[in-house]
């Protein structure tokens, strides 16, 4: 027994050597291009905020919130869930011609979406008053989802080379920030957020293409309906689990704007985008792992155990202190934005700072579901969330206004959490988590 328990922890030492010499750099580099690619996404969107807000005012500001936030649900539904199946797929398949097929397949399927998605924009702005007061706002700010659809990073998530396309969303989003700064100076202006933010999409996203074709020789595919049939089918769950995530997310300022004024929207919304920064790096994490768990859950439960101890407790860790001197520094961070206007922002920002540690927390439990292939599991836990998440904003924001939508936030996060760790007991998959393994 004691030489079959030494024999494990020598095999246990080196998987975790092999991991640090071979992997340790790539997630590095990973995780630091989708810290510039995601942290500009939403870093430099928040720094023009000030000045946007100052042009346009908090009102306007809200309605342009909840402008973008439709954008969002229909990138989502382009999306499609390819960021997670496709850049499975890619993980697993090394086969250059099989890639391309991939590669081709998924853009063309996109594509097609986002053009569905565009005639459903232009009913929405024919048919509905809500849409038709604001059409230029809608109608511009469209350039969003297109450039979201064109955007390959799933494939550079595939390769684990996320660095080759860091430069060119750097550069889409510094162009986005000039433009801001350069035309928006009134109320009649606010249209152009949406626009400018799109159009660095487009740049980003057709320079993704091109590096992807060019830099890894893709063979050009065409491909035929049965692979976007094949595509459409094996991507639904995710895509609509993706939208659930989505609407527990971004519905709360339509939710809220039902029994609140623009004004107390956009003093949410200051401290909801603030918020999304922060979380923001969990979806950084969680993408720059997870090609890397997809290909070593395939290999040894125990290698699987050894990554999630020496990479991720110490991410959590450091989670967890950067949200708590977020709470301690809610009302100074806030005072940037309104300038002293009102101390709800603070308020809120302070409740919102707790979430991201519960949100960690079901990090492994996520990789694992979705690497496994286990999407029913997770679609289960994530339709019942935005139940809960709807049910409960529409209580508590009528009771208790925005603060009200925090808690509902959070009640939220605490059972998608308990949930996906639940449903990891269920599939008989703790192995893959579980410290006294090694």
């Amino acid at each position: 027994m004691l030489e079959r328990y030494l024999g494990f922890c020598e095999s246990s030492v080196i998987l975790s050597l092999r991991m640090n010499k071979n992997y340790s750099g790539k997630l590095f580099s990973n995780f630091f291009s989708l810290s510039i690619i995601q942290g500009t996404n939403f870093l430099i969107p928040i720094l023009v905020m000030p000045h946007v807000i100052q042009r346009i005012g908090v009102g306007l500001f809200g309605v342009v919130s909840v402008a973008q936030v439709i954008m969002v649900y229909l990138s989502t539904i382009s999306d499609y869930g390819f960021n997670l199946t496709a850049t499975r797929d890619i993980a697993l398949n090394k086969e250059k011609t099989k890639v391309s097929e991939i590669f081709f397949t998924v853009l063309t399927t996109k594509l097609v979406i986002t053009a569905l998605s565009f005639l459903s924009m232009l009913i929405l702005v024919w048919v509905v008053p809500f849409f038709q007061n604001d059409a230029d706002l809608y109608l511009s700010g469209f350039t969003y989802v297109v450039g979201q659809a064109l955007l390959v990073s799933w494939f550079f998530q595939g390769v684990e080379k996320m660095k080759y396309i860091t430069l060119s969303v750097l550069l889409a989003r510094i162009i986005f920030a000039i433009l801001v700064f350069i035309f928006i100076k009134e109320k009649g202006d606010a249209y152009l957020f949406l626009f400018f933010l799109g159009l660095g999409n487009i740049v980003a996203g057709l320079f993704s293409i091109y590096v992807a074709i060019y830099f890894f020789k893709l063979k050009f595919f065409y491909p035929r309906r049965v692979h976007i049939i094949n595509e459409l089918w094996n991507g639904w769950q995710i895509m609509i689990s993706n939208l659930f995530i989505n609407t527990y997310l971004y519905s709360n300022v339509f939710i809220l704007r039902i029994f609140a004024t623009d004004v107390i929207v956009g003093y949410y919304s200051i401290a909801e985008r603030i918020f999304f920064a922060i979380r923001q790096i969990l979806g950084i994490f969680s993408q720059a792992i997870y090609p890397h768990i997809c290909q070593i859950t395939q290999i040894s439960k125990n290698q699987t155990v050894i990554f999630f101890r020496k990479v991720y407790l110490p991410f959590l860790l450091l989670v967890s202190v950067g949200c708590c001197t977020v709470f301690v520094f809610s009302p100074q961070i806030t005072y940037v934005f309104v300038k002293g206007e009102s101390s709800l922002p603070g308020l809120l920002l302070r409740m919102l700072s707790l979430v991201p540690i519960i949100v960690c927390l079901n990090i492994p439990a996520y990789q694992l579901l979705l690497s496994l292939d286990q999407k029913k599991s997770y679609f289960r836990v994530l339709t019942f969330g935005t139940i809960i998440n709807f049910s409960a904003n529409i209580l508590l924001a009528n009771a208790w206004g925005a603060a009200g939508t925090v808690i509902a936030i959070i009640i939220t996060e605490v059972f998608i959490t308990i949930g996906l760790n639940q449903q990891l007991y269920r599939n008989n998959l703790t192995d893959y988590i579980k410290l006294k393994t090694i």
